[in-house]
């Protein structure tokens, strides 16, 4: 898409170019031949209009780099153009006060965030249309190393809406907070991810779902740290990522990882409400769970003769509480878990099960399903 595209950098420094930083500005020029081609074949005046557009810097990111200390800011310009096809589409495209800081090298820095008030694309033809709207993006990121990193993205509200003939689908959210890290510990590799949403609400022609403080919050501990190199060495090798010695490769790598034992962590999995047509404000979840791979030097022996003798190495301990109200509703639904009856334990308005696997023995509230 990129290819051939004529791109204009403007350079502004000082005589002394260690007393100030450099301001850069970079901004497409052109279309490539092959794209203006297209462009012309399917739409003259378009192809004029995204001409002139350019031409005039529509699109352009200023930076400004400081030599000595490696510190960066910048903004993208602001962006707020409305354009009806010949075939009376309407587009528009609205983008307010993109800003960027960081510091280390442009393309690969050690800091970087980011903030955006304001995001929108449109696509409307007659009963058609297409819309994302985001309002107040926020992004950070920080890489100490290349397994040692906090990234985290936070969104005010992101609306998303498609309408077709048949069919018409909203999706809202609001408060949207995910972040992700990585870090090294002596031999060992963590992982923590993490998501909340403040609220979200789907509807479409067939349903209509929303639910409130959701939470999901996931570990992955004790990884051996060259065995997980080893793997992300692999799954990062996209030149052979579909061949079936890459993909017995991996399967070693996996099973390689999990023998030097592995802990899965879930801290919070929850969901404050629940709501449907049918439904409405139904108490949620939450669930708290940690599964454990044992070392074992034999595991890629076992999994070879039979997957079911490396269960032994496997433990699992886990809670669920859900509101009664939920639980029956479920029941309704999914005849499955009226095998659970019998195993629940009563705690005020909720239902809690306690879940145990341990050397091969399973058990919910201390009663035995072997």
């Amino acid at each position: 898409m990129l290819e051939d595209i004529l791109i204009g950098v403007d350079i502004k420094y000082p005589n002394l170019p260690f007393a100030k930083a450099f301001e850069v500005e970079i901004y497409p020029m052109k279309l490539s031949p092959k794209m203006s081609e297209e462009l012309k074949e399917e739409d003259k005046n378009f192809y004029k209009y995204i001409e002139n557009f350019l031409l005039n810097k529509g699109v352009l990111y200023h930076i400004e780099y400081n030599l000595i200390n490696e510190d960066f800011k910048g903004y993208i310009k602001d962006i707020d153009e409305n354009y009806t096809l010949q075939d009376s589409t309407k587009l528009r495209l609205l983008l307010q006060k993109a800003t960027f800081k960081g510091s280390g090298e442009l393309l690969a820095p050690k800091e970087l965030s980011s903030k955006v008030k304001s995001f929108e694309f449109d696509v409307v033809k007659n009963e058609r249309s297409f819309n994302i709207l985001l309002h107040k993006f926020k992004s950070s990121s920080n890489f100490e190393s290349l397994h040692t990193y906090v990234t985290s993205v936070d969104v005010e509200s992101l609306l998303l809406k498609l309408k077709e003939i048949d069919a018409d689908v909203t999706i809202s959210m609001k408060k949207l907070r995910t972040n992700a890290s990585s870090n090294d510990q002596d031999l060992k590799t963590q992982l923590n991810s993490k998501t909340s949403i403040k609220s979200l609400e789907y509807s479409s022609l067939e349903s209509k779902f929303s639910m409130k403080k959701f939470n999901f919050d996931i570990a992955l501990n004790a990884l051996e740290k060259k065995k997980y190199e080893n793997l992300m060495g692999i799954l990062s090798d996209t030149n052979n990522a579909l061949s079936p010695k890459s993909s017995q490769k991996l399967q070693k790598a996996i099973v390689e990882l999990l023998s030097k034992g592995v802990v899965l962590e879930i801290a919070d999995f929850s969901v404050k409400e629940f709501s449907t047509e049918v439904y409405k404000n139904i108490k949620g979840f939450e669930m708290h769970s940690t599964l454990r791979v044992i070392e074992d030097k034999n595991l890629a022996q076992k999994i070879q003769i039979s997957p079911v003798l490396a269960i032994g190495d496997l433990s699992l301990v886990s809670e669920i509480r859900i509101s009664k109200e939920l639980y029956t509703k479920l029941k309704e639904n999914n005849i499955m878990l009226t095998r659970m009856d019998g195993y629940e334990k009563e705690d005020g308005d909720d239902y809690i099960f306690a879940l145990e696997f341990v050397d091969t023995q399973a058990s919910i509230n201390g009663k035995s399903i072997n």
